[in-house]
């Protein structure tokens, strides 16, 4: 790491434009200009958009030898089998064992952090496939990052995402923070009013032509990459694109708002959060804990479709649950639905560090920090540890948030250090 800041040579870890699109503002912020990037793609598609755009990029074959381990996204969502991630695995590690002593890259960013290639890369950085977080054995550092949750915010952590983040691991890091909390109530008011009256869910889901050729090219890639041998992160065949409809609608209930209720906002069924962070790993079984709680309560329960799902399977087992329970389907604005419920249910949703912005209770039922958040903790969170950049806009990056991003790739170090100091 040059001058003890920043980085000098940067590999990332790149899986679709949106990814690209933010990395690259990032590395074109004031004192940036030091540090060189390169990526390494985990699809055919990216590759040659990279190569296309003048970019470094390498793609790499897969090998056989080595175990990815089991709880991998790719894995479970059947993107591949064990085989297939392993061999993956396999030759992102042979890569990086190639090439690091070469490039000598110091810092590996690796959105989301859920792959099989992401895990290679990380378990070189630890030293030759340790587990846990940071070590540092090959002295390169991680970042991970991901979208913030709330508007024009970023997630950034030295180890993970959602439950494998160093946040996760060490909450009590937030209560170091300064916070003001007066400002902080006057920002959540403000940012819940307005939610209150607009509050648009970006990942609602459309099939038009555009999604079906987007399929059926990244479909195409795959077939390509299973003919070159390159270490795809998906083995999509065109079955894949019979799957391609959109959920049912279901049938709506008028909402009723003098009854006391529990809210319950359901997630998209193949959720990371739902499948890696949650032990029964299924929306459904979210749903009849909800009912369960609800019932216990001696309060009606009040679910919200998420307007992304694309299971077929799902609103018929809705209708039947409700049908079983009794419990209303609504579609009304989010924010309303949380300030007038007496309490909250939810896996791990977003919608739970927003139930916490309006003071309800909230049951969370999967892995989350957003649990051990009060209010001291969950300002601390928003106005510290997140970083001030929306992910998806293309507004220029600052240098302050370049340099905080450049620091969180540090911070598990440097907490071990005060601590071993102290």
């Amino acid at each position: 790491m040059s001058n003890g800041a920043t980085y000098s040579r940067v590999l990332i870890n790149i899986s679709n434009p949106e990814d690209y699109r933010f990395f690259k503002r990032v590395f074109a912020a004031p004192g940036a200009s030091a540090c060189k990037i390169d990526f390494v793609a985990n699809n055919l598609i990216m590759y040659v958009y990279l190569k296309l755009k003048g970019e470094t990029v390498f793609m790499p074959r897969r090998k056989r030898g080595r175990t990815c381990r089991e709880d991998n996204f790719s894995i479970r969502t059947g993107r591949l089998t064990q085989t297939q991630a392993d061999r993956v695995y396999s030759g992102f590690f042979d890569f990086i064992e190639r090439h690091q002593p070469k490039h000598r890259w110091d810092l590996y960013i690796l959105p989301s952090g859920r792959l099989a290639s992401q895990s290679a890369l990380a378990d070189y950085a630890r030293g030759n496939g340790a587990r846990g977080g940071g070590t540092r054995a090959n002295g390169i550092d991680l970042l991970y990052t991901g979208y913030g949750n709330i508007g024009n915010k970023t997630f950034a952590d030295p180890q993970g995402t959602d439950m494998q983040s160093y946040l996760y691991q060490h909450v009590e890091i937030l209560d170091d923070y300064p916070v003001d909390i007066e400002a902080f109530r006057r920002w959540k008011h403000d940012y819940t009013q307005a939610r209150m009256q607009k509050h648009v869910i970006g990942q609602a889901r459309k099939l038009d032509f555009k999604t079906v050729f987007q399929k059926f090219v990244q479909v195409l890639g795959c077939r390509i990459e299973a003919v070159l041998g390159l270490a795809g992160e998906n083995a999509y065949g065109f079955d894949e694109l019979k799957k391609l409809k959109k959920a049912d609608d279901v049938a709506l209930d008028e909402m009723d708002w003098e009854t006391p209720y529990l809210f319950f906002p359901l997630q998209v069924s193949t959720d990371a959060q739902i499948i890696l962070n949650y032990s029964k790993g299924s929306v459904i079984d979210g749903l009849k804990d909800a009912i369960a709680i609800a019932r216990k309560k001696g309060l009606r329960l009040v679910i919200k479709p998420h307007p992304a799902e694309i299971n077929q399977a799902i609103p018929a087992i809705l209708s039947q649950l409700r049908r079983e329970h009794g419990f209303l389907i609504v579609n009304e604005n989010t924010f309303r639905l949380l300030d007038r419920a007496e309490e909250v249910v939810t896996i791990n949703s977003t919608v739970g560090l927003e139930a916490k912005l309006l003071d309800k209770s909230v049951t969370f039922l999967g892995n989350t920090f957003y649990a051990h958040f009060d209010e001291r903790r969950l300002a601390a969170y928003i106005e510290h540890y997140l970083v001030d950049e929306d992910y998806f806009r293309d507004t220029p990056f600052s240098e302050a948030n370049f340099a905080k991003l450049m620091e969180r790739a540090r911070l598990s170090t440097l907490e071990r250090s005060e601590s071993e100091v102290a």
